[in-house]
């Protein structure tokens, strides 16, 4: 037992873990939403993409910043905020085009699809937070 405990701190000690953690509340989010919006209130697919995605932003906007980059000064987060939705406006529109591209066009079915682009940003994702958002100065401020 004490390995697992040890082995679980481990991890929880790593920025990409965190990151993974964190991107995977936002991803059970964005899919859980989505599958809610189609499937119960029978919201067309492309409407339930966006507001899922939306949705999904707040909730990973909240857990990166303060868990996974440990980032805990409030005076910068106007500034992260506004890079950071505005980084997502880009990222709503790739996951609508390829929602579109992959479904209408290639024929996947929607959930695939969207955990296809999910891999994807994923990686994009975790640069551009931890250069451009969320960058060291502010990670390390103890204020």
């Amino acid at each position: 037992m004490s390995k697992l405990l040890d082995f679980s701190l481990y991890l929880v000690s790593h920025r990409l873990v965190r990151f993974l953690f964190s991107g995977g509340m936002a991803v059970l989010t964005n899919v859980g939403l989505l599958f809610l919006l189609v499937h119960v209130f029978g919201i067309y697919y492309l409407s339930s993409s966006i507001i899922a995605f939306t949705v999904a932003i707040f909730v990973s906007f909240t857990l990166q910043k303060f868990f996974t980059f440990n980032d805990r000064n409030r005076s910068k987060i106007r500034q992260q905020a506004t890079f950071y939705f505005g980084f997502q406006i880009f990222n709503l529109g790739v996951n609508t085009l390829f929602m579109y591209i992959e479904v209408d066009l290639l024929h996947i079915q929607y959930l695939v699809a969207q955990m296809l682009i999910v891999i994807v940003m994923t990686i994009y994702n975790f640069f551009v937070y931890k250069h451009l958002v969320f960058t060291p100065d502010a990670i390390y401020n103890k204020q």
